[in-house]
């Protein structure tokens, strides 16, 4: 993603060049993020490695996924 002027998709004021320097893919400004409760979701899942029927884990993995909310 470029970090080129845009505007937001909610109020449709400029987006601030330092929130897109930090978040290249924002479709909405700081004031909207913080109005609707961030821009994105984050879903974490933990998975263990062990032995086959051992309850001892020998590791923990673990995998972050960022999600959109929708934007209106």
């Amino acid at each position: 993603m470029d970090t080129e002027a845009r505007n937001c998709r909610i109020c449709g004021r400029e987006i601030a060049a330092a929130r897109l320097k930090a978040i290249p893919d924002t479709l909405v400004c700081v004031d909207c993020s913080e109005k609707i409760g961030g821009e994105f979701e984050l879903e974490v899942n933990l998975s263990a490695t062990g032995k086959a029927g051992s309850l001892k884990k020998t590791g923990e993995q673990v995998e972050v996924k960022r999600k959109r909310k929708p934007v209106r």
